[in-house]
């Protein structure tokens, strides 16, 4: 066999267009061997020359292909069918083979897997641990006469039929030193390649690899950003009475072209149908928020439908590659995810030399040198580029961001990845400390310019005329609804958005969720950070996960809010399974935070007043809820046993009053026995405003102490009667006191804080709604006494992590006070005050999160289960006196 005199009359030495009618056409179907190393491939760029390959494998013929890495999840998929089909008829006759070897397999398989199960097909990857696999050649060869040719051209549809791409072309009949030279080193070389023989790659068959354990050495660039290729009316306008999916403007399109309109009148496809709701009112174009198996279903009942009429249906390439990225976008995040949160020595060569850049750069960006663990998460969040950061509080989540930002905001950065600005949702108590980390870590290498919607007279003319200039832009959740048309005109994907504390973004249904869906559409870069990411219920996930990943939520996650309101245990490992990949989390072990000394436990008598008081709380108040509550206000602050119940005091979750951890109904259902609410003045004998509460005045001399040998404290309560009487009575001692709780002025709250940590001011008053998340006090401040205290663990924890942060030199202590109303005997029969038993079970929960933490797994912070769990101290203690009445 030998190539015709035709071809080697016609054959180029130089080729710059028209590559598959020129050249590979007719090569291969007087070919019995094709021999390709290709950097890049899609079974799309093989389909271009198909016949050729029938030809090709008619004459006997064989491919060999070597690729790289970079080769999709859907080409591996199609490639790995061929091996297995192939494998399944191997112990077949050459009679049973052909039954399953027909055009119909041919046409579900695609061609290339069709030749791989033929047996006339194998397909090798080369993985390089350092760097890309650039190589491009191949050789053609039929009989003894052989066609080699290098160049620009990959084996790609762009590659030879989109792109200016070249080739130089030699042949063995040209005798010349030179030209068979590079004929035989080539050959050989494809030899060593083929035969795993060449030093700084591994080629090994794709039936022999996992496509999980090819993306681990993939690079990034093909799945940060969706290609978008748009159809171009003249190639489509050749159909007629058909129906034709086309690729437009970021959307894809159904028209319909068929004389009876079959789109608006079969039963399945007309407005009305169970496909209506995919459209737009011009029932051709399909929602932009239509996932990618939507649009698929859309195709095949279109399909279905239309095959009844024998009309013809396209689907053209541009909306076939938008579904294939989209499709294998987050799954490939996914690997990714698993690869960059294990540990360095796992990664593959290139990503330990790249982490190893990375950290430099970055390094060199910053003036306050980013801890190890800091730069690892900096770099899973910018590989992954859409993440969560679910460090617990204190352990650097700003900084973590900023060492992200540094390296994309750095003057010689890509132009496809530049970040120009820092544009940050939080509370208004957050604002503060985005300002001063990033002062803080650029220093003088960057300086900041920033503006926000709380301290800006006008914030609407700051985002129209200093938004090119900042490079930290925040803005508070309840401010969003009013500048997000404002945000959406600025916002590009030269913008990092981060949403900080998201779970802030709570009802799937409320105005900040779709407020925040709408912001997040641009920017390429894109993070959520919390400590407390399921606060509630595992619906908590269900908004952050949407403002990160959008439509591939559904494709991908695919959890509706009923099965996320009360997951079954098999459910939840399912739930943190497919999120593992997607966040990362840091806790103040991995930081080496010095380790908090143990909890001083102030333990205090009830006066006699007190005890009488209990008797009445025990039988006056009809629920377990209303008398747990009860005992906590007695303990520390009697007075407030007279005065009404106040849900948001201790079911809000912000001092905004728009967040709660469970709803009023459900608070009034437990509190109010049968629905009914006790009658006022049960306590009108007893003069509860002057009654005394050791606790309180232990307390009181504690800070005092503190105090004179030289101490800022911290202190803290939960209502607000409390937190002003503790004010007034330090106030009364001669010592300067702030305090700062819901009803401070939010532009006065920084001033008071500052005065505290950084200024005379030696005593701050607040409680976790105001103060919990946000506030760093670690540098001044490491001592805290806690008045009152509940049974929510987030609040403990939050309001702990103030003065225990990253950043605390080696030997710094911290030390937290807790003062308790004394218990009453286990032997007793007397009503008594609950304080140790609400602490000892706030640590035991404080444990099981800790661990829960270790585990990786992410759990339920605070449910109505959690108050439940706190009425069982009221029905243990009445088993106590019972028990002790007998």
């Amino acid at each position: 066999m030998a190539f015709s005199s035709d071809i080697k009359n016609k054959i180029k030495p130089e080729y710059s267009s028209n590559l598959v009618e020129e050249f590979y056409r007719p090569l291969l179907r007087e070919a019995d061997l094709y021999q390709r190393v290709s950097g890049y491939f899609s079974t799309s760029g093989l389909d271009l020359y198909s016949e050729s390959l029938e030809e090709l494998a008619k004459n006997g013929g064989s491919l060999e292909f070597i690729i790289s890495k970079e080769i999709s999840k859907e080409d591996y998929d199609r490639i790995k069918a061929g091996y297995d089909l192939l494998e399944e008829i191997k112990p077949l006759n050459l009679a049973q083979r052909n039954e399953r070897l027909t055009s119909k397999t041919q046409q579900q398989l695609g061609n290339l897997a069709f030749m791989i199960a033929m047996g006339r097909a194998r397909i090798k990857i080369a993985l390089t641990n350092k760097g890309l696999f650039h190589d491009k050649f191949g050789i053609i060869t039929s009989g003894s006469e052989k066609v080699f040719f290098n160049g620009s051209a990959n084996e790609t549809e762009n590659g030879m039929q989109i792109n200016y791409e070249s080739i130089s072309v030699d042949t063995s009949w040209d005798s010349s030193e030179n030209v068979q030279y590079r004929i035989n080193s080539n050959q050989e070389r494809f030899e060593r390649l083929w035969n795993d023989k060449e030093d700084g790659v591994k080629v090994v068959e794709v039936s022999d690899i996992a496509y999980e354990e090819i993306a681990k050495y993939q690079s990034q660039s093909n799945i940060k950003e969706i290609i978008k290729i748009d159809d171009q009316d003249s190639k489509l306008a050749q159909y007629d009475n058909a129906i034709l999916f086309k690729y437009l403007n970021d959307t894809v399109i159904r028209i319909d072209s068929t004389d009876i309109k079959l789109s608006l009148n079969d039963r399945k496809l007309k407005p009305g149908s169970d496909l209506s709701r995919f459209f737009e009112e011009d029932y051709s174009t399909i929602k932009k928020s239509t996932t990618y198996r939507d649009i698929e279903r859309i195709i095949k009942v279109t399909e279905e439908r239309a095959e009844r009429k024998n009309i013809e249906v396209i689907v053209s390439k541009a909306v076939s590659e938008y579904l294939q990225q989209y499709k294998y976008s987050i799954e490939k995040y996914k690997i990714l995810g698993d690869v960059f949160k294990g540990e360095l020595v796992d990664f593959p060569t290139d990503k330990k030399d790249f982490y190893k850049e990375f950290s430099k750069v970055v390094q060199s960006e910053v003036s306050r040198p980013l801890y190890e663990i800091h730069l690892r998460s900096a770099y899973f969040m910018y590989e992954m580029a859409r993440a969560a950061n679910f460090s617990v509080p204190g352990a650097g989540k700003t900084a973590m961001l900023l060492g992200v930002f540094a390296y994309l905001n750095r003057e010689n950065a890509p132009f496809n990845e530049k970040i120009d600005r820092l544009l940050v949702v939080s509370p208004l108590n957050a604002f503060d400390s985005w300002k001063r980390e990033f002062k803080a870590v650029f220093g003088d290498k960057k300086v900041l310019r920033s503006i926000d919607s709380q301290t800006s007279s006008d914030f609407g003319y700051d985002l129209s005329v200093n938004w090119g200039v900042s490079n930290l832009v925040l803005v508070n959740y309840e401010s969003l609804p009013k500048y997000l048309s404002k945000l959406n005109e600025n916002i590009d994907t030269n913008t990092m958005l981060v949403f900080d504390e998201v779970h802030r973004v709570k009802n799937p249904e409320g105005t900040r969720a779709g407020k925040a869906l709408e912001l997040s559409k641009k920017p390429k870069f894109k993070y959520v950070l919390t400590g407390t990411p399921i606060p509630n219920t595992y619906q908590d996930i269900y908004n952050f996960l949407h403002i990160l990943y959008g439509n591939e939520y559904n494709s991908y996650f695919g959890w509706d809010l009923g099965y996320l309101y009360d997951p079954k245990i098999r459910q939840i490992k399912d739930i943190n399974s497919k999120l593992y990949p997607f966040f990362w989390r840091t806790n103040k072990k991995d930081l080496n935070v010095p380790v908090a000394e143990e909890d001083y436990i102030e333990i205090v008598g009830a006066s006699p007043e007190q005890l009488a008081l209990a008797e009445l709380i025990y039988s006056n108040e009809e629920s377990s809820l209303a008398k747990l509550i009860r005992l906590i206000q007695a303990s520390t602050n009697p007075a407030l046993v007279n005065r009404k119940i106040n849900y948001n005091e201790l079911m809000s979750y912000d001092d905004d009053g728009d967040i709660h951890t469970i709803t009023e109904k459900e608070f009034n259902s437990l509190l109010y026995k049968n629905g009914k609410k006790n009658s006022e003045n049960l306590y009108s004998d007893l003069d509860l405003e002057n009654m005394r509460s050791p606790k309180f005045d232990k307390g009181i001399e504690l800070v005092e102490k503190l105090v004179k040998e030289g101490k800022k404290v911290l202190v803290w309560g939960i209502f607000v009667d409390t937190l002003y009487k503790i004010t007034n009575t330090i106030k009364e001692k001669g010592i300067k006191v702030n305090l700062v709780y819901g009803g401070t002025n939010k532009l006065e709250r920084t001033m008071l804080i500052d005065e505290f940590r950084d200024g005379d001011v030696q005593v701050l008053v607040s409680n976790p709604q105001t103060l919990g998340e946000s506030i760093s006090l670690h540098q001044t401040v490491h001592d805290a006494v806690y008045f009152e205290y509940n049974f929510n663990l987030t609040f403990m924890l939050q309001s702990r992590d103030r003065i225990h942060r990253l950043g605390l030199k080696e030997n710094q202590y911290t030390r937290y006070y807790y003062l308790q109303t004394a218990s009453e005997y286990l032997d007793s029969y007397r009503p008594g005050y609950i304080d140790e038993k609400i602490y000892d079970r706030l640590k035991y929960k404080e444990r099981l999160m800790y661990e829960a933490i270790d585990d990786k797994t992410l759990s339920i912070e605070y449910s109505e289960n959690e108050i439940l769990d706190a009425i069982k101290i009221i029905d243990e203690e009445r088993q106590r006196m019972n028990r002790n009445h007998e």
